[in-house]
């Protein structure tokens, strides 16, 4: 069947009234989730998961989720603008130019530049993903066993070479989550494995609740030991005006956005990179090239079009390698392959073979869900904003509550609590020694399929190990490993430098604000 019947077939699945209703629901939630300091997009997937069980279409489980990470990364920009604070990694850069444009008073303005931003580099990139998905998935039909291997290696080296501060301890990380992985009863064998004669973890842990402690409960942990040790603290959200942007001033900004969306789909079609470098990069470009660089940090409306532009753009691009891999893009996408697999989707070349409608409804779910977002975001953005003076005291109880929940409704088994606050534990004690747990979640989620096929490839090969090294394709994936680990420890160099420049040149700003 041709992608063009595919297609065809996939829009009316797309645009029914309860598809249409969750899009819109992921994407408000996803603003409030994004838009509230500590809590982030990975979150609000790992909060909505549970709830998709229900789902008698995984297509629709998927463009919820999906709507949810549209909607988080624009309500990520909303607390940066706001309060200085962004709500997400990604939107660091933001608060470079959007806070201080809030400042003069012109909040409005940030806003409305951040959401115009938002939905252009959303747009861009989901046309991309649209166009180009099919295609990297016939170049690579072919794969077998032994690439498919190789391809679980480039993952999980790649989200460890841009994780954390330290290359050893994210590789340590992801060592320890294909360990845990491990654990249970071996597919291939049937031979329990470092369950310690324990009936809990007989058959292994089970990969809902584990995201749920690896990722929202250690945020909130985290976030409530910040806002103790802050004394409860929080700067009010300004009031927002009502000067918003200019057609002058959008017209003005598209080149920045153009600019920025085109380096952030290529940097997130490449697995690992992800929204939290792509901003500083493409913030460092237009920087670079615009004619008024010195307007830059001081409320710059290119600066703020950069950002939002960038870390919206790789939502569809990170999408690529997911759906035509089985290799996710960043960390959220790594969450959205756990979805895929609990959902018993399986990304990568054979999935437009074999669920070809089903993929052109995602995609084109992504795409239908940045479209809403313009709309969405110019009624609800100032509604959005007043959430985050919400104590985070009344918050965390309440996301605490759906996270065991969540973890329960797993297995609907109490032993899912236990493993849970285990988890958490342990998780916990990773941050305090500053080694990044998504390298481990990863790890978990790739350790089966990349058992299974090396299990396959060393019986179909007769245990001649070399086969991963004498196959071209393989050969070819595996160095290509190697070269964007390289240039990835490179670019984490350059966007710390960067990180250090901006920060010194805040830190004088604020001396010469206090001495005058």
């Amino acid at each position: 069947m041709s992608d063009f019947a595919l297609i065809s077939q996939a829009i009316p699945q797309v645009f029914t009234v309860y598809n249409m209703l969750l899009i819109f629901g992921g994407l408000i939630l996803g603003m409030v989730i994004g838009c509230v300091p500590g809590l982030s997009v990975t979150l609000g997937i790992i909060l909505m998961l549970p709830l998709t069980y229900t789902f008698d279409d995984p297509a629709s489980a998927i463009i919820l989720l999906l709507a949810v990470y549209v909607g988080g990364m624009y309500g990520g920009s909303i607390s940066a603008i706001t309060l200085n604070t962004p709500g997400t990694n990604s939107a660091i850069a933001t608060t470079f130019d959007g806070y201080p444009l809030a400042k003069k008073g012109k909040v409005k303005k940030a806003l409305d530049t951040s959401l115009f931003a938002s939905v252009f580099g959303g747009l861009f990139s989901a046309v991309l993903l649209l166009l180009c998905a099919s295609l990297i998935t016939k170049l690579v039909a072919n794969f077998t066993s032994v690439e498919y291997f190789s391809l679980g290696i480039m993952g999980i080296s790649l989200i460890a070479g841009v994780s954390g501060s330290s290359l050893p301890k994210s590789l340590i990380s992801g060592m320890i989550g294909l360990l845990m992985a491990c654990i249970g009863m071996d597919a291939v064998t049937g031979v329990t494995r470092f369950s310690f004669g324990s009936a809990t973890l007989k058959y292994g842990i089970d990969m809902l609740p584990a995201m749920i402690a690896l990722i929202a409960l250690t945020q909130v942990v985290q976030k409530l030991r910040d806002f103790k040790v802050a004394g409860g603290k929080l700067d009010d959200a300004r009031k927002i005006d009502k000067q918003g942007i200019t057609k002058k001033e959008m017209v003005s900004i598209l080149p920045a956005c153009l600019r920025s969306s085109t380096i952030a789909s290529v940097l997130g079609a490449m697995p690992g990179v992800g929204g939290g470098v792509a901003q500083f990069l493409c913030y460092n470009e237009v920087r670079r090239t615009s004619k008024h660089p010195e307007e830059f940090g001081k409320g710059c409306l290119e600066g703020i079009a950069a950002a939002e532009s960038s870390n919206n753009a790789v939502v569809g691009s990170a999408m690529i390698p997911l759906l035509t891999l089985g290799i996710p893009g960043d960390g959220v996408t790594a969450l959205l392959l756990g979805a895929f697999v609990l959902h018993g989707i399986q990304p990568g070349p054979t999935m437009f073979t074999k669920q070809g409608v089903m993929a052109y409804t995602i995609i084109i779910g992504c795409l239908v869900a940045n479209v809403l977002l313009a709309p969405l975001g110019l009624g609800m953005t100032r509604l959005v904003a007043k959430i985050v003076q919400v104590r985070y005291t009344y918050l965390a109880p309440v996301i605490i509550m759906f996270c065991f929940a969540g973890a329960f409704a797993a297995t609907g088994n109490t032993k899912e609590l236990i493993i849970c606050a285990g988890i958490l534990i342990f998780s916990y004690i990773l941050t305090v020694l500053d080694i990044d747990n998504t390298p481990l979640m990863l790890g978990m989620i790739l350790e089966d399929i990349m058992e299974q096929n090396f299990v396959t490839a060393s019986m179909s090969y007769d245990r001649n190990y070399s086969i991963f090294i004498t196959r071209p394709i393989s050969a070819v994936i595996l160095i290509i490993t190697v070269v964007l680990l390289v240039s990835m420890i490179r670019v984490n160099r350059r966007v710390a430098k960067l990180n250090e420049q901006q920060e010194a040149q805040m830190a004088a700003e604020h001396a010469k604000m206090e001495n005058a």
